[in-house]
């Protein structure tokens, strides 16, 4: 029998093996921090600021799904994924018209909350968005000043992506609002981190709007930890990455994850060892400041 569990043990690690590669633009430059998924699996990395990546994958015939901001999404066999070229998208510009007001209004809306739970990123580059539904009130306070997320880091200056979301029709994420990069560096411990965005007036549309935290799982944010099995008396050594994200438990569904390729909306909870939470979503700390 244990000559049996140690040819399963050899086999387990043989199977997977770890394909490197790397993500340019069309001009051969570095892509960084591309969100990089293998098709219907629940596992993927993110590409680090040099462009480069690494997966373990089991399988040659499987398929990466690499998406970036203002680049196309592309579907590659891993064994052609050594270089991966993305095809820029061609964006609109929309004019903007600033008003400018003697006197200035700020409102909070959002009730999420430091204290609840976190949300490990489980070694996949998951995209955890919250749905923020227009109100008729806003029109007093129609522009987007900042954006509050609740974080959780064992580490300093672990980084996430955060990301503002359209609405498609069907009620899922569509198109990024914003056109660059917003990396954010957080601190050690439970933080409560502001971002401003007033420079890219963003309002809120009827249609609503989606904030979104992205997980990088890139070296700089990488931690490794030791637990114990107290069953079978051993120490195992383990990694994940920095930073957690914090979320309350929400009687609505407003939170939609993206995983696999693809944008899922959150089920509820509905497993017997969080009976005092059955039937909650959970919901990522997320809060917002809108000002005139």
């Amino acid at each position: 029998m244990k000559k049996f569990a140690l040819l399963l043990l050899l086999l387990s690690t043989c199977i997977y093996s770890q394909i490197k590669g790397i993500v340019l633009n069309e001009s051969n430059k570095p892509i960084p921090y591309v969100n990089i998924w293998v098709e219907n699996e629940n596992s993927g990395t993110t590409s680090e600021e040099n462009g480069s990546f690494s997966i373990n994958v089991v399988d040659q015939n499987k398929v990466l799904i690499f998406s970036a901001l203002g680049f196309e999404t592309k579907k590659v066999k891993v064994a052609g994924a050594e270089k991966v070229v993305l095809k820029e998208i061609t964006f609109e510009l929309n004019e903007v018209v600033i008003n400018k007001n003697k006197k200035e209004l700020t409102r909070l809306i959002g009730d999420s909350k430091s204290t609840s739970a976190i949300h490990i990123s489980r070694r996949a580059p998951w995209i955890y968005a919250k749905l923020f539904k227009y109100e008729i009130d806003y029109i007093k306070t129609p522009f987007i000043k900042e954006v509050i997320i609740y974080t959780y880091s064992k580490i300093k200056k672990a980084s996430f992506k955060l990301r503002i979301y359209k609405v498609k029709e069907d009620g899922f994420p569509g198109e990024d609002f914003i056109r660059e990069d917003i990396v954010v560096f957080v601190k050690k411990g439970t933080i409560k981190n502001t971002v401003e965005l007033s420079k890219y007036n963003l309002n809120i549309p009827k249609e609503g709007i989606f904030v979104a935290f992205e997980w990088m799982l890139i070296e700089n944010n990488k931690i490794e930890f030791i637990y114990k099995n107290r069953e079978l008396k051993k120490t195992y050594k383990d990694f994940d990455y920095a930073p957690s994200l914090v979320f309350n438990y929400k009687d609505r569904d407003l939170t939609f994850t993206y995983s696999n390729g693809r944008w899922n909306k959150r089920p509820k909870i509905d497993f017997e060892l969080n009976k005092s939470v059955r039937g909650a979503v959970i919901e990522p700390a997320i809060n917002m400041t809108l000002i005139n």
